[in-house]
């Protein structure tokens, strides 16, 4: 058995000390939610704010839902090279924003059957990282809930992926020994109440991944 090394994505940070913690912690990405019905949103002020106080070994990534383009300009205009679309944005829209902005992309996928992570396929190419999330029919992201690892259980996809949803220091270990997945993502797994993240959640989060041993496949 060897140590894994899995990327940590850390979603909807609010403040700089969890920006901090989060980089001393290992965490190579945080998320920053600009969506406004959410318990976690951030004004473009405040996001602007955390940027400038990014240290330089963790990226910040702009999470938002069926952007256009002028709000796409505006969050280059802030400082992000790197956003996460998790509405129901098209290749083709992918293709056209890595064309236009030459941005990193995240695409989330909602999963609840395995024709679901076919669909994801579609995307290989057209993003950097397709991230796998519960599919909720009223929630986007953030619910706290896991969809069937198995799903994803000896799956040799040949593209780059994150596995979200559900996720905490209880049971990260043995969601990235069921699926193999070599970066993984939290949100609701951090927080002390909706919105509320704990230092102390981070701080366990990321030493559980950073411990995790598994045999790769």
């Amino acid at each position: 058995m060897k140590t894994a090394n899995i990327k940590i994505k850390l979603c909807g940070l609010k403040s700089v000390s969890e920006v901090n913690c989060a980089a001393d912690y290992g965490a190579c990405w945080y998320g920053m939610i600009l969506i406004k019905n959410s318990p976690r949103f951030l004004s473009n002020k405040q996001a602007e704010t955390l940027i400038n106080n990014t240290p330089p070994y963790i990226e910040p990534i702009a999470v938002t839902i069926n952007p256009s383009h002028s709000k796409i300009k505006n969050l280059i205009e802030l400082g992000f090279k790197y956003i996460q679309l998790h509405g129901d944005e098209s290749t083709s829209f992918c293709s056209d924003l890595k064309k236009e902005y030459k941005l990193k992309i995240i695409k989330a996928v909602n999963i609840s059957s395995l024709k679901d992570i076919h669909d994801a396929y579609n995307f290989r190419n057209k993003v950097d990282w397709v991230l796998f999330d519960y599919k909720d029919n009223l929630l986007v992201g953030g619910t706290g809930k896991s969809f069937n690892w198995d799903l994803l259980a000896n799956k040799s996809l040949n593209f780059n992926w994150i596995l979200s949803g559900g996720l905490d220091y209880n049971n990260v270990d043995k969601a990235i020994k069921k699926t193999g997945a070599t970066a993984v993502d939290v949100s609701s797994g951090l927080e002390i109440k909706k919105g509320i993240k704990s230092i102390e959640l981070i701080k366990k989060f990321c030493n559980k991944v950073k411990s995790t041993e598994y045999e790769k496949k």
